[in-house]
């Protein structure tokens, strides 16, 4: 039944008592032990305000199937809350068997430690004002690797995907969570930071894209995406810092009555875990349009299916390349999945969509011809797996 939203003060009260209480310094004999500190981050989710989480434990795995507990965390979180930037400790500095952490396991609670009297887990759709019950996993497991030094100390970071986290489907729980991600160490992680502005008026709400690109510069995949803050600044935390790594930061932003065509600043090389700038400015908005993709047949419980646009966009001094410019997970139904992208400018977009299973990698589909989308009209268009 419907419920108040999680109200602010609460959550970071509840993370607070759990970094107070819960992580402890665990004691080990017999081996050589490090001291690990644990973080949670996570990316955007279109169409939702709020995605509420209530999380139990963390463990880790040295060999692949033995797990060490790290720590009791029993805490709320809005993910909403914990992107652009806004990861927090939830395990504070304890004492773990040292070596190289390959997988990281979150065990889900069945209680809300922020407000007895709400959900565990649940969401709120953008402009609701009230949340709906969201289905959980038992654990989700997140792939490493994090080293904990003999005698030294570490930090992982625990950051949650936006790709199909939160799923759409028919039946009494109307949505489900699908958690994918990773985790890193936060000595080989970089940040890319900037604003987006329109002249002097800062651009609020706007997902924005870190990509890489494979060697053809044809295939795209997101790697982190965060929305902007009131002032049209954002913060794209723990992207892999391997040498000469170019991330193409993208964004289109847009609303029901006015839209931009979408930018990509000049590719950002990250040589170094560091942080790192990139501005993009926007004019000239125009009436914007729409487009329905949807997918035969539907989901089945296990996956989770998401859309996405592309163009080739100029991209500074490095040329242009085909970049995605939207990303939104699919609403199920009994026949078929649908994502409904608007705000779009009038243009030429390509279509695909990515569908895994279990955790499988994503199998991508892509249209056989583009679609043109124009002011004040919706484009349809279906892909069959």
């Amino acid at each position: 039944m419907p419920f108040r939203r999680l109200i602010a003060p609460l959550l970071i009260l509840a993370a607070g008592l759990a970094c107070g209480g819960g992580g402890g310094d665990i004691r080990w004999g017999g081996g050589a032990t490090g001291t690990l500190v644990v973080r949670l981050g996570s990316d955007s989710f279109p169409g939702y305000d709020q995605a509420v989480v209530s999380l139990e434990k963390v463990e880790g795995t040295l060999d692949g199937s033995t797990w060490t507990p790290l720590g009791t965390v029993q805490a709320t979180y809005d993910l909403m809350a914990l992107q652009n930037g806004n990861s927090t400790v939830i395990l504070p500095a304890a004492s773990v068997p040292a070596g190289t952490y390959s997988q990281f396991r979150l065990t889900w609670a069945t209680k809300n430690y922020a407000n007895p009297i709400n959900l565990a887990a649940y969401v709120v759709p953008t402009g609701a004002a009230t949340g709906q019950p969201m289905g959980m996993p038992t654990t989700t497991i997140l792939p490493g690797p994090v080293t904990v030094p003999s005698g030294g100390s570490a930090t992982a970071q625990l950051m949650l995907s936006g790709q199909q986290a939160v799923q759409a489907r028919p039946g009494t729980s109307p949505y489900t969570f699908q958690p994918t991600g990773q985790a890193f160490d936060t000595t080989k992680v970089a940040s890319i930071a900037g604003k987006l502005l329109d002249g002097t008026t800062p651009l609020a709400g706007t997902e924005v894209f870190a990509e890489t690109l494979d060697g053809s510069l044809t295939v795209p995949t997101i790697q982190r995406r965060a929305f902007t803050d009131a002032a049209g600044n954002y913060l794209l935390e723990a992207l892999p810092a391997s040498t000469n790594t170019a991330y193409y930061v993208v964004a289109q932003p847009g609303n029901a009555v006015a839209t931009y065509a979408a930018q990509a600043a000049t590719p950002v090389i990250v040589t170094s875990a560091s942080a790192y700038t990139a501005n993009l400015a926007f004019s000239g908005p125009t009436a914007p349009g729409a487009l329905t993709l949807t997918l035969t047949p539907a989901s089945t419980a296990t996956q989770g299916t998401w859309g996405e646009l592309r163009q080739t966009l100029p991209t500074g001094t490095s040329g242009a390349a085909i970049l995605i410019i939207r990303s939104q997970t699919a609403a199920s139904g009994l026949s078929q999945d649908q994502v409904y992208f608007t705000a779009l400018p009038p243009g030429i977009y390509g279509v695909a969509a990515q569908r895994s299973t279990s955790g499988a990698a994503p199998v991508t589909v892509k249209a056989a011809t583009t679609q043109a989308v124009t002011a004040g009209a919706t484009t349809t268009t279906t892909l069959s797996y």
